[in-house]
């Protein structure tokens, strides 16, 4: 009988096995920051070109009308249902939203009401992606709440006006937001035409409320002056945890909406505090600071058209142990002065600048004619 060799059954061993497996989890460890790098390098470039598409709408608003559009405007109704004041006038972007090729938007908002009005419902649920980061993840329309107070107000966070207050919002009705807001300046206000005037004043940034500021009034130069800088929404759920549902309505020109100061550093860190500073508040002027969930910075446009990317290490002023009314800490050589506002209005504040208070470079950027001198190598 001849011999015929036995077959050996082909495969791997275990250990060989094993080997494979490891190798594919350090090429997998090694390659996917790098993967993560890339994507967020995409998404933060889609940001700067989404500011750069709002920065030059504003632009061309600027050389129709012959100023930037204005972050709110009082209206001279003050008895609900039709509650002009600035909470619930239209946003900066809702009264530009035809320079930035969204005409049927604009077409159906009715500027003779407010954007709390009823009859305006339906546009606050359109969701426009050149308003939102791609890496501003938590920014996800969101049904309006059903619960209402007796007032006919929805809660939490929004004060829609319902004409009449028995007709309800429909059901499924959406609040969509954005990730960017104007900027107010170095500080910004729950202003009213009904507070003295020390307070609009103090708005010296180029979009704020009741503001027509014309490309002639930047005087520290277009290059040298915020226009929008990012305000993400994810940013505040850790700064305005109690309102952090409704901030950012896009359509709504609340200050904490739309609208940015430099007070604060960019992307304040979790904690509430500036260089060791506490800051109690939550929900009045902390919301106002910008952020982004870009690493290291926040976008920001500038006058001029460009858009740059700001570090969160940028120069910014100082804090002390100094404090307002609403227990905000204030920067040193600033100080607040009480003001008394008409009723139905409360007491409001006008922030000062004190004689040789030094503004850091983040808030020099945010004035549009300050004299300040900026290079731009320092930021």
């Amino acid at each position: 009988m001849a011999f015929q060799p036995t077959r050996r059954r082909s495969g791997f061993t275990l250990i060989e096995l094993l080997v494979v497996i490891a190798i594919i989890a350090v090429l997998i460890a090694l390659l996917l920051p790098a993967v993560q790098a890339a994507r967020e390098a995409a998404r933060r470039a889609q940001c700067t070109n989404n500011l750069k598409q709002i920065a030059l709408a504003a632009n061309n608003y600027e050389s129709s009308n012959g100023c930037f559009p204005g972050g709110s405007y009082e209206g001279t109704i003050f008895n609900p249902p039709h509650w002009a004041s600035f909470p619930e006038n239209f946003s900066v972007f809702a009264r530009m939203s035809n320079y930035f090729e969204q005409g049927a938007i604009y077409n159906a908002i009715n500027f003779n009401l407010t954007s709390a009005d009823i009859a305006n419902y339906t546009i606050c649920g359109v969701t426009i992606r050149s308003l939102i980061c791609p890496s501003d993840t938590q920014n996800q329309s969101i049904a309006f709440p059903s619960s209402q107070n007796s007032g006919g107000s929805v809660t939490p966070g929004w004060s829609f006006n319902e004409i009449p207050t028995n007709f309800p919002l429909p059901a499924g009705a959406m609040q969509a937001f954005t990730s960017y807001a104007g900027n107010a300046g170095t500080f910004t206000f729950g202003y009213s035409l009904l507070m003295p005037t020390q307070v609009l004043q103090q708005f010296n940034g180029t979009i704020y409320n009741d503001s027509a500021v014309k490309i002639a009034a930047i005087t520290d130069g277009t290059s040298n002056t915020f226009l929008f800088g990012e305000h993400s929404k994810g940013h505040l759920y850790i700064l305005d945890p109690r309102y952090a549902v409704s901030d950012n309505s896009w359509q709504s020109g609340r200050w904490y909406d739309t609208l940015f100061a430099s007070m604060y550093p960019p992307n304040l860190a979790a904690g509430n505090s500036v260089n060791g500073v506490s800051l109690s508040n939550e929900s009045y002027y902390l919301p106002t600071d910008a952020g982004s969930y870009h690493p290291g910075g926040a976008n920001f446009s500038f006058a001029d058209g460009s858009v740059h990317f700001i570090k969160n290490s940028i120069s910014s002023w100082a804090f002390g142990q100094s404090f307002d009314s609403y227990g905000d800490a204030l920067p040193n050589g600033t100080s607040m002065a009480s003001v008394s506002a008409t009723p139905p209005f409360t007491k409001g504040g006008s922030y000062l600048l004190n004689s040789g208070a030094q503004l850091g470079v983040y808030q020099k950027l945010s004035t549009r004619a300050g004299g300040e001198v900026v290079s731009s190598d320092s930021y």
